[in-house]
Order: structure tokens, then sequence, then C-alpha cells
């Protein structure tokens, strides 16, 4: 079994919040998300590096698109 945790800080826990919600699709077995304060944790596990890689990879592809559709929600 092989485990990552990701840290990631934001500029306010309503960010980080808005984040956590991107991920709850893929927040189950292998991803679990959570918030402190501004920060976002998200923690992952599976039985192979590969596989943690693409949980991995999946999730921040999430993060990406709603960091960027937060941008242009702005203007």
């Amino acid at each position: 079994m092989t485990h990552a945790t990701l840290r990631l800080a934001f500029a306010s826990e309503d960010e980080a919040r808005r984040m956590a919600d991107a991920l709850a699709p893929e927040n189950g077995r292998h991803l679990r998300v959570r918030v402190e304060g501004n920060v976002l944790v998200a923690e992952a596990d599976a039985d192979a590096p590969l596989s943690l890689l693409h949980t991995l990879d999946d999730a921040l592809a999430c993060l990406s698109a709603a960091e960027k559709a937060a941008r242009v929600a702005k203007g």
C-alpha cells in the first residue's frame, strides 16, 4: 500500500472549502479530503505507486479546473 498527503494553502478558509467541494466527486476510497483553516488536506492511498500517481493526477487536474473557473468567475 502506498500513501501520500497533499497540503495546499489557499488565501482563505472559504477558498479552501470551495476547492474541497470541487474534489467531492473524487472523494471516496482512494482519496479523502478535509479542510484545516485555509489548508486543504488530501490523503490518497493506492495498492501501487503508479495507481497513487493516477489518483493524485486526477485530484490535481480537478483542482486546476476549479481554480481556473474561480478566476473566470471573478472576472
